[in-house]
């Protein structure tokens, strides 16, 4: 029997003991699974992002094309015996997900499929507890999904700053202060990133923690992690956070991204460093206009060749009109220092163009950016298509 066989048998199988009853209420549901007993329920749903993009110099002599599935994703989120016990799974099968050539001896040379996969067990309903592997309380950028973004991708300031994923335990809480909502996380994680096997033994721990205040009450479902006033507010909402990350002793370039970093240009031996990285950003909404920024600064205790700091900021705007077009701008300036060199400045001015048919899961999204790398002799130009697809 060959392995198409053998997955469609167990598929069934499972089926059958489940005795589940099949739910696809909407789009925007995807589809789920529930035991007849209640004790089960499992949630499924995938997305694709076809994306087309060019890049040149204002002379044309640096072109840069490229056609590719930018993100191939698997979800199921549900519980197990009790809504107490809820799990997230995720896994990317895109071969730009699965990159793996700056960290292949600490992944053990494999492809780094799984990007979610966590319990969350609930104390009540205010208080969570979870142990595995997913995002961090990071900044907003990063914790939205790549899913309901603004523009086609995030952007660099989120690109050379953020803390990702990581593999610990984390506590969350949702509390009201009078009449305003307010969210805390922290967490306890290895620090050096998702999917590693290798020894952890001289490395330290990463400590982050996260606040929110939502000045104006709760966003509609959940607006304040998705881009684009998709609810049209039709009272104005703020959120307002900070992300502090203490990565003690890490061995990557960049705390939970990047390189290893080695003494000495050897492979025994890593260079370590202590990284802390702070996170302030806002997001408001009103009757489809939306407005995002975020301030990045990471620190290091020690100026060692390999490891990166630095400051960054990114601001956005875009407008939803009433065909379900939205029209966006976004400025960026990254001001990047890598280990003992002079600091990169880079600076974007990008405009997009979106076309919401089913919200986030079917979307066609377009951007042009101006880019100054102050290290460049020119400036470039660049422009990116892409289409959405998933339920």
């Amino acid at each position: 029997m060959n392995k198409r066989n053998i997955l469609l048998v167990t598929i069934a199988l499972f089926s059958i003991n489940l005795s589940a009853q099949v739910n696809y209420p909407s789009v925007e549901k995807g589809l789920s699974f529930k035991s007849k007993d209640e004790k089960v329920k499992m949630g499924f749903s995938f997305r694709v992002q076809s994306l087309a993009s060019y890049q040149n110099d204002l002379e044309g002599n640096s072109q840069d094309m490229k056609a590719m599935v930018r993100r191939m994703r698997l979800k199921s989120k549900g519980y197990i015996y009790s809504p107490k016990f809820e799990y997230k799974l995720e896994l990317a099968l895109s071969n730009r997900d699965q990159g793996n050539a700056k960290d292949a001896a600490q992944v053990s040379a494999g492809s780094k499929i799984v990007l979610d996969a966590v319990l969350k067990y609930h104390l009540g309903k205010k208080q969570q507890i979870w142990f595995g592997q997913t995002k961090l309380p990071g900044n907003r950028e990063r914790v939205i999904s790549s899913m309901a973004l603004q523009f086609v991708d995030r952007s660099n300031v989120n690109s050379k700053f953020n803390i990702d994923r990581d593999f610990g335990v984390q506590y969350r809480l949702k509390q009201d202060i009078g009449n305003m909502p307010l969210k805390i996380a922290a967490a306890i994680t290895t620090g050096e990133g998702r999917n590693i096997t290798a020894n952890n033994e001289l490395s330290g721990m990463a400590y982050t923690g996260r606040v929110e205040f939502y000045p104006f009450g709760s966003f509609t479902k959940k607006g304040d992690y998705f881009s684009a006033d998709l609810m049209r507010e039709e009272k104005g909402k703020l959120a307002i956070a900070a992300t502090y990350s203490y990565n003690q002793n890490t061995t990557r370039s960049a705390g939970q991204l990047g390189r290893f970093v080695y003494a000495n240009d050897t492979t025994d031996a890593y260079s370590l460093n202590d990284m802390s990285t702070l996170f302030i950003d806002a997001i408001y909404k009103y009757n489809g206009l939306s407005i995002m920024a975020e301030y990045a600064n990471r620190t290091l205790s020690k100026d060692i060749s390999g490891f990166s700091s630095g400051t960054g900021y990114v601001g956005q705007v875009g407008y939803l009109l009433k065909n379900n077009y939205e029209v966006s701008g976004r400025y960026t300036s990254v001001d990047l220092a890598k280990g003992l060199g002079p600091t990169s400045n880079v600076t974007e001015y990008t405009i997009g163009l979106s076309k919401y048919i089913v919200g986030h899961k079917l979307k066609v999204q377009s951007d042009v950016a101006y880019i100054d790398d102050a290290s460049e002799t020119l400036a470039n130009y660049r422009i990116r298509f892409q289409i959405e697809l998933g339920i």
